[in-house]
């Protein structure tokens, strides 16, 4: 019979009792430690699963969970917006889908015929805010070299308002020149103008430069402006004369009406057949609309092409 052999250090230790049989017991607790194959270069059998960490599916969920979570409130938030925005808005009215088609017909020669009107009215603000004239070349602008001829045109009329006192005795104020009418101001500003008696005068121009005459413009305060909100003293009929020299024979270029509702600052056309070539322009006001005393003149300008010799 085979015997183990007996452990000098055990026995002295006492692990033996005096039959020789081992007094102490014990138990035994493997520990194993896990190894990723990959890191020691095998490849996993098959068939035999790596056992996984349980702190590492906590781990994990703990990271996807709150990404699920938002996202679900993303799409929330997202479908909540989309249902109060509700559909875009269709470019076809939705009277058109209930009418036969007669009906839409009449219903889009309405809805073309109100677009025309507001395009008018923009084309009227813009020509307010940017007249005509603006684009044309003017020849009878002082700075370009016009003058009046003041002995060949209407007296300034002479208000009877003083405007100061010396030494007790009232001194009239000074009328505004006629010269003021060529300046070219914008705007036009009350009473900045050149004025004459009663409502028929006349100013006599000397053009910046030889022109054919195409185009006049005649420009007043607007009632907006005006301070008793009328515009009484402005033109209304007015006529335009031109000849090349001094001395020469009139040419009557037209006449024209100045409509006191109308823009501020309107441009007229001088007919085909009265085209020619001047240096000089006669402005005649036949009638004002309305005021008894005398008529007021803010802005005349002459418009056409360099005349080619």
């Amino acid at each position: 019979m085979f015997m183990s052999r007996k452990s000098i250090r055990l026995e002295t230790s006492r692990y033996y009792n005096n039959n020789g049989e081992s007094s102490v017991t014990y138990r035994e607790t493997v520990y194993r430690i896990f190894l990723s194959r990959k890191a020691l270069g095998c490849s996993q059998p098959e068939g035999r699963e790596t056992p996984v960490n349980g702190n590492g599916n906590r781990r994990f969920v703990f990271l996807i969970l709150p990404l699920c979570l938002g996202l679900a409130f993303l799409t929330l938030m997202l479908s909540s917006n989309f249902v109060d925005a509700g559909l875009s808005k269709s470019p076809v009215s939705p009277l058109l889908k209930t009418l036969d088609p007669a009906a839409q017909c009449e219903e889009m020669e309405r809805q073309v015929r109100e677009l025309q009107n507001e395009l008018l009215g923009l084309k009227t603000q813009m020509n307010y805010l940017h007249p005509v004239a603006d684009t044309l070349a003017n020849f009878a602008l002082e700075s370009l070299g016009a003058k009046v001829f003041p002995h060949l045109s209407s007296k300034s009329f002479q208000t009877k308002e003083t405007s100061m006192m010396f030494f007790g005795i009232p001194l009239r104020q000074q009328p505004v020149p006629p010269q003021t009418v060529l300046q070219g101001h914008s705007p036009l500003l009350p009473g900045r103008c050149w004025a004459f008696a009663g409502g028929r005068g006349h100013l006599f121009i000397a053009l910046s430069h030889r022109v054919t005459i195409s185009h006049v413009t005649l420009g007043h305060i607007s009632k907006n402006l005006s301070p008793t909100g009328t515009v009484t003293t402005a033109p209304r009929e007015f006529s335009v004369y031109a000849m090349e020299n001094l001395g020469d024979e009139e040419t009557n270029l037209g006449t024209f009406l100045y409509d006191q509702d109308g823009d501020p600052v309107q441009t007229f056309k001088i007919p085909d057949n009265k085209r020619g070539v001047f240096n000089h322009v006669k402005l005649h006001v036949e009638s004002n609309w309305g005021h008894p005393d005398h008529s007021c003149l803010y802005s005349f300008k002459v418009h056409g092409k360099l005349a080619v010799d």
